[in-house]
């Protein structure tokens, strides 16, 4: 420590009077100004055609940014400027300029502010090269004026970096160092679908919120890719968490309004659709000429083939609407009216394109594309559909969703023909039918259960679809079913499930009874209860036929890991020892079923919709989210891929074996003299001594005899004395 003299410090003194160490108040003042003053008063969009050049399409010079080459991209551009919005989420096909919005939007902040730190990222370093190349570097060279805002030092002004007024602008392949100890005001996730990381691919929107923590609601980021990684992971589970954004066009012909691409999670939405006609038995040159030739946008509506100018047309007429073209959350269409309401408040904006929305892509280019994909697709079995992916998911920016995609079928498709034949009403049994099959599926605290009528041809009625999750016990009360922990839960299917009858249409005295009950236990910690509720089963006459040779009404099965397992065993395996390997009675069955099969069949007949063998028809005023869970698990690459609950699509499968089990077209059966099996028998609604379903007439369960005889009658003896006495 030094001591100042008295004479040193008046010298001092004169020296802090006269500024002399002091910073330049001017100087400080001048590197505050973008966040003293506020920010110019332009939008993005406005800025960038006044202002920013990009390269032509051929590459070999430079124009002005014109929005009507991609006129929807104004809302995503619009969204950026709210104070509102932090994020903005597109899913979109290849060549529809997402890129070039958070492009323009940094090129706004450089020259009009406020600045602050940016990361952009890309899925590799040669991606970030080669874009800093094409893109950055003539970004600067052609603006002098952003140009001048970089700054002087050593590291301010690098090929994938630049500091400019002080903040940090960087260009980054999407790696652990570079996630790593960052914080920007502007985050880009580019491309992430297609990143090399698989552990940051599958999250950007999470990735992206790690590294704007402490920034606050200054924020801004965005997300865009095609949606190569489906709906379990990458952008398009991103999308689904924001504003949902859909693209509303109106048709030039009759004025009606549909979406380029509604997506799962506006069912109730029409779309426009790529059209083109097919010929499966021309060959492969004469089946992509005329895919060219009829190629069209098709109308919802009235069916008009509409050419590439009316959809261009169309295209740019939506994005003078209100919203600029999109419907969001909150917000309804009315077909002859358009968007009706107002989008729910948030900050997070999400944006749906699909390839009609592009200009740079003609429909022949499409129709083509895709007929030549499903060629490729079709010759390999099914089995390579790596091209067939490429093509849905970069040029018309769809998922990719196996089988059902390819045929058009989906949850809305079919809720749609449900609402529209409304043929029967939950729970009732068409006359056109003959039999009943149901099926369970057992979840730790639930039971999945549907029931389905059927014809010899294959089609099927789906009469009903039901989740039980409480049962009601002696005391009055509900409680939660325990599957795993009581064999009393399960008592719940007896009356619900197995004697459960289907009044008849048109002849209200008789019903159908369900022929037989598929239950899967092929959840190890359910195994053992659902052999025990077999058993059990059995012993109370839930069976046909006598009580020497009783055929069970209780089919227990589980899956086969095996994609060649045929859909139904020749021999079950026989169950004739309990959890502890002691010996029991009855011996009861299990089947291991070729459930990959089971499904592939259940999907194919879902997309039939002409009459023919194999339809599925509907009761109408089952839940819409039944139908979604046949979509929630997709055929890919020859393995099924789950996205989110797919019961009824495993129970489809389940009856489907149940009816393989029962052989109705087996010679023994004469469906024409009306010559039924018990299982098929209608039966009256009503019994003398009661209901059939009374607890009165029902066989109460008995210790294990050495053979099955139950002491009290099955309740339906009668019927099958009756038609063994036809025989």
């Amino acid at each position: 420590m030094r001591l100042l003299d008295p004479e040193e410090l008046l010298d001092l003194v004169e020296v802090i009077a006269f500024d002399g160490h002091c910073a330049d108040i001017a100087e400080i003042a001048r590197g505050e100004l973008d966040h003293l003053s506020p920010p110019e008063k332009i939008s993005t969009v406005d800025c960038a055609e006044k202002f920013r050049y990009v390269p032509t399409a051929e590459g070999s010079g430079r124009i002005l940014y014109d929005r009507w080459r991609n006129p929807f991209n104004v809302a995503k551009m619009n969204a950026l400027d709210r104070p509102d919005c932090n994020l903005v989420v597109v899913v979109k096909p290849s060549r529809s300029g997402g890129t070039t919005v958070a492009e323009n939007y940094l090129f706004k902040m450089i020259k009009y502010g406020p600045m602050g730190d940016v990361g952009w990222y890309l899925g590799s370093d040669d991606a970030v090269k080669r874009y800093c190349e094409r893109i950055v570097k003539p970004m600067f060279d052609d603006h002098t004026d952003l140009a001048a805002r970089v700054g002087a030092g050593r590291s301010d002004n690098n090929d994938t970096s630049k500091k400019v007024d002080g903040h940090m602008i960087e260009w980054l392949s999407a790696n652990d160092s570079n996630f790593r100890n960052r914080e920007f005001l502007f985050g880009v996730m580019d491309e992430p679908d297609g990143w090399n990381s698989k552990r940051y691919s599958e999250s950007p929107k999470t990735q992206l919120e790690g590294r704007q923590k402490q920034i606050g609601k200054r924020r801004k980021g965005i997300i865009m890719s095609h949606p190569d990684k489906g709906w379990g992971a990458g952008t398009a589970p991103a999308w689904e968490s924001t504003s949902r954004g859909i693209y509303i066009m109106r048709c030039v012909e009759c004025g009606d309004y549909a979406a380029a691409h509604a997506t799962k999670f506006w069912p109730e939405v029409p779309e426009f659709k790529l059209h083109y006609q097919r010929d499966p038995d021309a060959s492969q040159d004469e089946r992509l000429a005329m895919a060219e030739r009829t190629a069209c946008m098709l109308c919802p509506h009235c069916g008009a083939a509409l050419t590439d100018e009316q959809r261009f047309a169309m295209i740019d007429e939506a994005s003078l609407r209100p919203g600029d073209g999109y419907m969001h959350r909150g917000q309804t269409l009315d077909p002859a009216l358009g968007i009706q309401g107002e989008m729910a408040p948030t900050s997070e904006w999400g944006f749906w394109d699909h390839g009609l929305m592009l200009k740079v892509s003609t429909a022949a280019e499409l129709a083509k594309a895709v007929e030549e994909a499903l060629i490729k697709h079709e010759r390999s079995g099914g089995k390579k559909v790596n091209e067939l992916r490429e093509v849905f998911s970069k040029l018309l920016g769809e998922i990719f969703e196996g089988k059902a995609g390819i045929e058009g079928v989906s949850a809305a498709s079919l809720q749609k023909r449900a609402r529209s034949e409304k043929i029967l009403s939950v729970g009732e049994f068409p006359p056109e039918a003959l039999f009943v099959t149901a099926a369970v599926d057992v979840g730790a605290g639930k039971f999945d259960v549907s029931f389905r009528a059927w014809d010899l041809e294959g089609r099927s009625w789906w009469l009903d679809r039901i989740t039980y999750r409480q049962r009601r016990w002696p005391d009055g009360r509900m409680r939660d079913i325990r599957t795993r922990e009581r064999i009393e839960d399960w008592d719940i299917l007896i009356d619900d499930v197995i004697l459960r009858l289907f009044p008849i249409i048109g002849k209200p005295h008789l019903a159908m009874p369900v022929a037989a009950v598929a239950i899967d236990v092929g959840d190890g910690n359910v195994t053992w209860k659902g052999r025990e509720f077999a058993r059990r089963s059995l012993l109370a006459g839930h069976y046909w036929g006598p009580p020497s040779n009783p055929w069970a009404r209780v089919r227990l099965i589980q899956g086969s890991p095996r994609a060649t397992a045929p859909e139904l065993p020749l021999v079950p395996t026989k169950i004739s020892r309990d959890e502890m390997g002691r010996p029991v009675a009855p011996v009861i069955t299990e089947y291991t079923l070729g459930v990959h099969k089971l499904k592939e069949l259940a999907i194919e007949r879902l997309a039939v919709n002409d009459g023919g063998p194999g339809q599925c028809l509907f009761a109408d005023g089952i839940n819409s989210n039944y139908f979604e869970e046949y979509f929630n698990e997709r055929l890919i690459n020859g393995k099924w891929e789950r996205n989110g609950p797919n019961e009824s699509l495993d129970l489809f499968g389940y009856e489907e074996a149940v009816r393989l089990m029962l052989k109705p077209d087996r010679k023994d059966i004469n469906w024409s003299t009306g010559r039924r099996p018990p299982w098929a028998t209608p039966v009256p609604v009503s019994l003398e001594g009661g209901d059939l379903s009374a607890e009165a007439e029902r066989p109460q369960v008995k210790a294990a005899p050495p053979a099955p005889a139950p002491k009290q009658p099955n309740i339906f003896a009668r019927f099958n004395a009756l038609n063994q006495q036809e025989e």
